[in-house]
């Protein structure tokens, strides 16, 4: 039904006018989900049940026409009721409010009801409608849907908050050849004269941002174990590959379940447990509940990943099946609190995968995966809390981070050895137990906590968890007796290069901890110039063997080759880190090891030999013995190769295209080649197209475009983008995944360093006094190594 916006507000005003005058105070209408509404509803509405039918012609472009009745309990009519939609009101189609054809107003984002077609007790609204495609990710052989944090809205209307859970009974009419995944059972599948019909059991009762659906063209694999089936879909073209990694995916699932149930004393809480392996998929998963979606290139590994990748994958698969106990059976009330269900995931994945690698040291893979990605946001003047305020969902988004998903999981480690493992096993035990199937906040938990420890709780949680930055946990750190905590403690550590000069008699994690406290120092201004650093670094890569520690120094030595040394000073060092790179991936036995090596020296090659070197192997002219290259490696070097041979870039471009198999990896090289274009307006005018929302569909391609847009080699040429890229800012974080915002611009300011892209970004922020707080963070943390290469290298000059 449309609604002329002047009526609607005129509407509006009456009924307000009428609540005011029974002395009730009315909920605003506003943009987005706020806690206001949020609060009103959570306490009025209940029993929520969905019966959703979605009609999906096999043409990306067609509409999706849906059908959504509503059943719930209200126990106070006197507000209209406001279901959410961010759509355009000429989508809904027809709203019946109790078997009766409603005059509801379509305003700021909302289908609003009035109290008097609504009944104290049970009601039904039923709601055919056109649904919203942005978060239904329509490709030409499948889609899914995404819809964390507040997303659900953009598709189908409901009541959109973490704590008013329901139940969902879910009907799909796909195209023939389709299959399709969802949080319940398939009850039947049936040809209908559109296609094929799927309905799913009623889902068990489930947060709004876990409702999920997979439908498309995929291959789908069933497993028993343990007497429990576990279904997985997949598109992957390449049978080795599959058949190479498919018993570890099934087993690692099980393990985690296994080690879950028996930490939480909780079995495993749902009716079904399956995954959905999604090629470019924005992020490594999403923890749907019965329904895991992930990018199919984090299980999918190619032949002879390394130890790190290997790790990776179980704890990326650990982390989302603890989701299912951590976040899904126990909801955050308010998506301010989203950060705990990260941290319990994080944290409890740690300990999953530590019998599966026995030779591993779990101190210092818990201390790489961490320290680091916490610092690059909390050393910045962006550095935001662990937990922030959050008055509106719309802005949910922006919770997100390094901060939740790294620094977090450290204060957890922290509170674990001031408790006790088994003190705080039996708190989660208790918070598990207690609001099972519910929601629950942070206060709630530190209070059961509070209740078992010694420590006051109360005021470590508002150092740790309510306050950003490093400096509080510095002044209240304690360091033990045997100086053993110093290797992870927490802050601006006072280190010197000195300290890492017996290196090989140093243990692994304070050969790790050393390098993560001199880098903190270098780019405080307090430590070696970047040019001894590199030195350092460049010796250890060739002598380091622990591959964990390996990965950070060539981590570091990536990062302070590309931003901190000077154009003359890197070309002076890349003939002697060209040769120890080379020289050190013969050296290796280790396939893996290898072809870390290797990848390293692609990145860092920068003489016309070396360059050409590494596209004799990408072409196959050379042969390396005991180095495998799959095709995903073959287009990440094609990429590298295209910008430092932009002679040849159309050619190489063009090679990798006709080469490559798989039909979504071709897609994707299509659709960044022109950012690979040795032509600057051809690069251009592919930046601008990024401004229409339908070419940012693709997060991940977006990204890998933009670091070729934004390659170190050519930041002159790309600076000319930072400013729109700021103006798009905004428009990316209604319309992107929760982590595109700050991805967009990780790779946009990421390599930047000079005065003018300092300036550009400075005068952005100043400009605007009142733009968004959360976006303001965002950029002064990805801005953050701008900001210090350009003060680091003005002081060698």
């Amino acid at each position: 039904m449309r609604v002329n916006r002047v009526l609607a507000h005129l509407a509006l005003a009456i009924l307000i006018s009428g609540l005011l005058s029974c002395g009730k105070e009315p909920v605003d209408v506003v943009p987005g989900v706020s806690l206001d509404l949020a609060t009103h509803r959570a306490a009025t509405i209940s029993n929520i049940n969905y019966e959703l039918s979605f009609l999906v012609p096999e043409g990306e472009d067609q509409e999706i026409d849906g059908f959504v009745n509503i059943s719930f309990v209200l126990s106070d009519r006197a507000s209209p009721l406001q279901l959410d939609f961010r759509e355009s009101p000429d989508k809904i189609r027809r709203v019946v409010a109790n078997g009766e054809q409603t005059d509801f107003l379509f305003q700021d984002e909302h289908i609003v009801i009035p109290g008097s077609d609504l009944m104290t007790g049970p009601n039904t609204v039923e709601i055919e409608f056109t649904a919203g495609s942005s978060s239904l990710n329509r490709n030409p052989e499948y889609l899914y849907t995404l819809f964390v944090p507040d997303r659900a809205r953009t598709a189908f209307p409901l009541f959109d908050q973490p704590d008013l859970k329901a139940s969902y009974q879910l009907t799909l009419i796909i195209p023939n050849g389709w299959t399709a995944m969802s949080n319940a059972p398939i009850s039947d599948v049936a040809d209908v004269p559109s296609g094929v019909r799927y309905r799913f059991l009623k889902s068990d009762r489930i947060s709004s941002y876990l409702f999920s659906f997979v439908a498309g063209k995929f291959e789908t694999v069933a497993r028993e174990i343990d007497g429990r089936t576990i279904t997985m879909l997949h598109r992957e073209t390449d049978a080795e590959k599959v058949a190479r990694n498919i018993d570890d995916i099934f087993a690692l699932h099980a393990a985690s379940i296994d080690w879950l149930e028996e930490y939480s004393g909780i079995d495993y809480p749902y009716q079904k447990f399956g995954f959905a392996l999604i090629p470019a998929f924005p992020y490594g998963g999403m923890e749907h509940v019965g329904a895991i979606q992930y990018r199919a290139s984090s299980l999918f590994l190619d032949e002879a990943p390394s130890e790190t990748r290997l790790l990776g994958r179980a704890g990326l698969i650990a982390h989302e099946t603890a989701h299912m106990w951590f976040g899904n059976l126990v909801t955050m009330e308010w998506f301010n609190d989203v950060w705990t269900k990260e941290v319990f995931a994080n944290f409890m994945a740690a300990k999953i995968v530590n019998p599966g690698f026995p030779d591993v040291n779990h101190d210092l893979n818990f201390l790489v995966r961490h320290y680091p990605s916490a610092y690059s946001v909390d050393r910045t003047s962006g550095a935001n809390a662990i937990r922030q305020f959050l008055p509106n969902l719309n802005e949910a988004g922006q919770m997100y981070g390094a901060i939740i998903y790294n620094k977090a999981p450290i204060m957890m480690r922290h509170l674990e050895e001031m408790m006790g493992e088994e003190l705080f096993r039996e708190g989660m035990q208790e918070y598990l137990e207690t609001f099972a199937f519910g929601n629950a906040t942070w206060p709630a938990l530190v209070e059961i906590l509070d209740r078992k420890s010694d420590e006051d709780l109360q005021a470590w949680s508002q150092v740790w968890v309510e306050t950003a930055g490093r400096g509080g946990i510095e002044a209240q750190w304690k360091t033990g007796a045997d100086g053993e905590s110093d290797n992870f403690r927490y802050g601006l550590v006072p280190a010197n290069i000195s300290s890492l000069e017996s290196w090989e008699a140093l243990g692994e994690v304070a050969r790790a901890a050393g390098l993560i406290n001199l880098y903190e120092q270098l780019l405080a201004g307090e430590g070696p110039r970047p040019e001894q650093y590199f030195e350092l670094l460049t010796g250890i890569v060739e002598i380091e063997e622990n591959q964990l520690v390996l990965d950070l120094a060539l981590g570091q030595l990536h990062r302070v080759f590309w931003s901190l040394l000077s154009e003359a000073a890197r070309n002076d060092h890349a003939p002697v880190v060209e040769r120890v790179l080379w020289d050190a991936m013969l050296a290796q036995t280790e396939a893996s090891k290898r072809k870390v090596y290797f990848e390293a020296f692609v990145d860092i090659a920068l003489t016309p030999d070396e360059i050409r070197r590494a596209r004799d192997v990408w072409s196959g002219e050379v042969q390396i013995d005991n180095l495998p290259l799959a095709e995903n490696d073959l287009i990440a070097m094609a990429q590298i190769l295209a910008i430092k041979l932009p002679e040849d870039a159309e050619t190489i471009v063009a090679t990798q295209i006709e080469n490559t198999e798989n039909p979504d990896n071709v897609r994707k090289l299509e659709f960044i080649a022109p950012s690979l274009s040795a032509d600057p307006e051809i690069r251009n005018r592919f930046f601008a197209s990024l401004a229409d929302e339908k070419n940012r569909q693709t997060e991940s391609w977006v990204l890998d475009a933009l670091a070729n847009l934004h390659h170190p080699l050519r930041i002159d040429q790309s600076e000319q983008y930072i400013r729109p890229s700021l103006e798009l800012l905004q428009e990316i974080q209604v319309t992107g995944d929760i982590f595109f915002p700050k991805r967009w611009l990780d790779e946009t300011l990421g390599n930047h360093r000079s005065r003018a892209a300092v300036l550009t970004v400075r005068t952005f922020l100043d400009e605007r006094p009142d733009y968004n707080e959360q976006l303001r963070m965002k950029i002064l943390q990805s801005a953050d190594m701008m900001f210090r290469a350009n003060v680091i290298l003005g002081a060698g000059q």
